[in-house]
């Protein structure tokens, strides 16, 4: 999960950035999206591709749909935001969706195959599966709040720790239920 605490890491400092021009790089790079008179969707799509380019690897791919749903998740929660001037309230949100996506997505992959095996009504599997999405990320929600509580600017090993922890508890929930 380093590279997904990365990720979101680097999600978060780059949408700062943006919002209040501290990079030049980044500062042009807005400038140049927004001259194109983008949709929310472009956006999306221009943010995804800027910090997630495709790879090909399971890893990149699991990063890419994570940050493009949780960036998409933000604009249905709220349809006004601006996702190059988002507030700080935002930005946890937006930190707090990419890792629910994120870590769920890790814990498809490590027992997905259960999932699908003939051991497990195909209706209960899907059942289990939205309940263990909805349970990680209300928990990593939980902790991302505790966090930015105690730390208002998390280091890199403490996302890592927190997401650690969600897939932890999660396991330890669903282990004897599936």
């Amino acid at each position: 999960m380093r590279a997904s605490t990365r990720a979101g890491a680097g999600l978060v400092s780059f949408l700062q950035a943006a919002r209040d021009g501290t990079d030049t790089h980044i500062a042009s790079w807005v400038q140049n999206l927004l001259a194109k008179n983008p949709s929310s969707d472009d956006v999306v799509d221009a943010i995804v591709q800027e910090l997630a380019p495709p790879g090909g690897s399971e890893d990149e791919e699991s990063l890419r749909d994570s940050m493009a749903a949780a960036l998409s998740e933000l604009i249905l929660l709220q349809p006004d935001v601006d996702l190059l001037q988002m507030s700080d309230t935002d930005t946890w949100t937006l930190l707090q969706l990419f890792l629910g996506n994120e870590v769920c997505n890790r814990l498809e992959f490590d027992i997905g195959q259960f999932f699908e095996s003939a051991k497990l009504n195909p209706l209960l599997g899907v059942k289990r599966e939205l309940e263990m999405r909805e349970f990680v990320k209300n928990e990593v929600g939980v902790q991302l709040t505790t966090l930015r509580a105690k730390t208002p600017d998390p280091s890199k090993q403490q996302l890592d720790a927190l997401v650690q922890e969600a897939v932890r508890m999660t396991f330890e929930v669903y282990e004897g239920v599936l």
